[in-house]
């Protein structure tokens, strides 16, 4: 029976949650969605006798970047080459949807394949997780809405050097995100998870700001669990130790070709997600 990959459509959303959450992932409906809306032709279904049975995405920003994300084959499947497959069909379409750096975020159990196939270090990234502490007040700190929206944009694509507008637009408009904002200074986003709250994109290149914007996430946050996915430096790991997270998970972002510093300026205090860099 071959492995058919093609779209992955709104139908297979149920579907695809159960993959991600039979891996342990966070992800909730509305992630999946979310990368259904942004990325229709970046997310590719695999397939067996029309049983979905494997998922890749690549999410696109502008001519800047591509991201790689979502690799996931059902554990009853898996050792069959579905997921080699799956990683060749994702990378060929990011290759083939515009210039750019080609990046992921790669685990230690997946990063030999990924150098197998051309892709080299960059820098490691962190999960961190726990329970939001906050440090002090936030003065200055508001909740965004929509009069922010050019301001906010403005400041990530200053950051990051990609256009994440569309994806910025579309966080402001899901139900139950919080987004804060210190005008012409920083913002960040919290949104629901699957089981913990997460946070990403968090911009700012004051470490005053990040913490301030911490506060104020933290205070919105009711003392749930959070995940914050971070590049690792020694000034935003004592920043992030000291409002009450440690790290879970060390990763390792990685681009394809030649190392390519994207999605990661000194201001990006914490990423999106590892599906969306």
């Amino acid at each position: 029976m071959p492995l058919v990959v093609d779209r992955l459509g709104s139908g297979d959303l149920e579907a695809a949650l159960r993959l991600s959450t039979q891996a342990g992932w966070n992800q909730n409906p509305v992630d999946w969605q979310r990368l259904l809306d942004l990325c229709p032709e970046g997310c590719l279904a695999g397939r067996l006798d029309g049983a979905l049975v494997a998922t890749a995405t690549v999410a696109s920003f502008g001519v800047a970047a591509r991201w790689v994300g979502m690799v996931l084959v059902d554990e009853a499947m898996r050792g069959r080459g579905i997921g080699s497959t799956m990683l060749s069909r994702v990378i060929e379409a990011a290759r083939s949807s515009g210039g750019g750096a080609v990046g992921l975020d790669a685990t230690d159990l997946g990063r030999p394949v990924y150098l197998k196939l051309g892709f080299v270090d960059v820098a490691p990234i962190d999960r961190w997780s726990g329970i939001l502490r906050p440090t002090g007040a936030a003065p200055g700190v508001e909740l965004i809405d929509r009069s922010h929206f050019d301001d906010v944009a403005a400041l990530d694509a200053a950051a990051c050097g990609a256009d994440r507008s569309p994806l910025l637009l579309h966080l402001m408009h899901e139900p139950g995100v919080f987004g804060v904002v210190e005008p012409g200074a920083g913002f960040g986003f919290l949104r629901p998870g699957r089981s913990r709250l997460h946070v990403g994109p968090l911009v700012a290149a004051e470490e005053s700001v990040c913490s301030r914007l911490l506060n104020r996430l933290a205070s919105l946050s009711e003392s749930a669990t959070v995940l914050l996915d971070a590049l690792r430096s020694p000034s935003s790991d004592a920043l992030l130790q000291a409002h009450g997270l440690t790290v879970a998970r060390r990763l390792t972002r990685m681009t394809l070709g030649a190392p390519q510093r994207v999605l990661m300026g000194d201001a990006v205090r914490a990423a999106v997600s590892f599906e969306w860099g």
